[in-house]
């Protein structure tokens, strides 16, 4: 079996599309590859590709991480058209299926997957029966637990342009929490209209955590599994010169932890080369303490720590509320100054610049900008030099998936004063709108 995923080419391995191969391998008994395909591809030669392959074989293929790539769905649809089973996983696999509420009622809404997929599977992947992968048809949701199948073969990515590559995973992922904990909460928050929409005033919207993260609205936050599971995880990462190949830590406030899995890592007999951190800003006010003292250890260690990518996200406190970052400017500046200092005491040990691989959060432009926004960020960019060291080459435009808050958001729009926003593949278009019927009845 081939799971089919989004991928750049780099060495860079996702945990969710190998647990998968490794789980199905193993336990259902089919042999699964993972086939990494990225944006340029010859697709003639792929589907001779998948072809050959599948000779004498059972044609069941997988889906995983389409990150909205309309040639993945057409890609999808041909193997659909030929006979080929087809399972949908991943992030947001199962909203994806589903589609977009009140689709039948407002017709130009994101239909979502239902005619083109035979079985979605949403949860984690030991909770996929035999029976189900092979004969289940439509939508297997299951709730995720503390004590996931974590057993990973991190040999086994491959990746597809004209021809079919194997890649050597020089930087894996590694789990400890499941969702993020600021999203454990559902609040209710106000968000501001876009810019040019300015008649429609605040609008009221239900959220987990930032109110354009469609991953933490599906998963909220279930948790940490246990040390003892982390570490296998470790222990089981290729190596590279006595060294553990570099991995990111998931887990959306690692500081507080950092000190301890040094320590346990070390107490084990296993050296490490280098850990990500993909982090939340507040983590860095909230455990700088821990970090220092991390940073120590590191150093005797020989061990480098990277902050990969901080949620700074925007220095305008307006996008910041209307985010829901539950962060003002003022403390995204203190995160920095915290960094700033912590790398002059350990300038070998701690990587954080944007020219040591690192790509910070940076959304722009949003919905909300105007000379006020603007003005606020040009500020703090120029007073605190964020273009030498913080801010990416190119920003990120805000997306709106259509599982997210600021989906509902728009939809809300939609339905009260008439505003027709134009859809991606999985996502809502903000800035293409246009007035129309409230809703176009069937």
């Amino acid at each position: 079996m081939l799971i089919i995923s989004h991928h750049t080419g780099e060495s860079y391995g996702l945990l969710g599309p190998q647990l998968a191969a490794t789980f199905i391998t193993s336990y259902l008994k089919v042999p699964t590859k993972v086939i990494g395909v990225g944006r340029i591809f010859d697709r003639e030669a792929l589907m001779q590709f998948i072809k050959d392959h599948y000779e004498g074989k059972d044609r069941i293929v997988g889906f995983s991480y389409l990150c909205g790539r309309s040639e993945l769905l057409g890609l999808l649809d041909a193997l659909k058209a030929i006979g080929f089973r087809v399972i949908l996983g991943g992030p947001q696999a199962d909203r994806d299926y589903i589609g977009e509420p009140e689709k039948g009622l407002f017709h130009h809404r994101i239909k979502g997957l239902v005619d083109k997929v035979d079985l979605c599977f949403s949860g984690p992947i030991e909770t996929l029966e035999e029976k189900v992968f092979w004969e289940g048809q439509g939508l297997f949701r299951y709730p995720w637990t503390k004590k996931p199948y974590l057993q990973v073969d991190w040999h086994n990515l491959y990746f597809f342009s004209d021809r079919l590559y194997k890649l050597e995973v020089k930087t894996a992922q590694v789990l400890r929490g499941i969702g993020c904990p600021y999203a454990a909460r559902t609040k209710k928050v106000l968000i501001d209209p876009p810019t040019a929409l300015k008649q429609v005033g605040p609008i009221e919207v239900e959220t987990k955590g930032c109110s354009f993260c469609d991953v933490a609205w599906d998963k909220g936050f279930c948790g940490y599994i246990s040390d003892q599971d982390v570490l296998e995880q470790i222990a089981a990462l290729p190596e590279e010169n006595g060294r553990k190949i570099p991995f990111e830590l998931i887990d959306e406030y690692p500081l507080g932890f950092l000190p301890k899995l040094l320590y346990l890592c070390a107490s084990e007999g296993i050296r490490l080369q280098q850990v990500n951190l993909v982090l939340r800003a507040d983590d860095l006010l909230l455990h700088h303490g821990e970090l220092k003292a991390a940073l120590k250890e590191a150093e005797a260690l020989g061990t480098r720590i990277m902050l990969s990518s901080i949620g700074f996200e925007s220095f305008s406190d307006r996008i910041l509320r209307n985010l829901n970052k539950g962060i003002t400017v003022r403390e995204n500046l203190e995160a920095i100054r915290t960094i700033r200092a912590l790398k002059r005491e350990f300038p070998q040990t701690l990587l954080y610049r944007r020219d040591e691989g690192a790509f910070h959060g940076f959304i722009h432009p949003t919905p909300w900008d105007d000379p006020e926004t603007d003005f606020e960020l040009q500020r703090a960019i120029g007073a605190y030099g964020l273009f030498e060291d913080i801010l990416p080459y190119h920003s990120t435009p805000l997306i709106v998936h259509h599982a997210s808050a600021l989906a509902d958001w728009l939809r809300q729009i939609e339905e009260v004063h008439g505003i027709y926003f134009n859809r991606g593949l999985t996502w809502i278009e903000w800035w293409d709108w246009k007035a129309s019927p409230k809703a176009t009845c069937p």
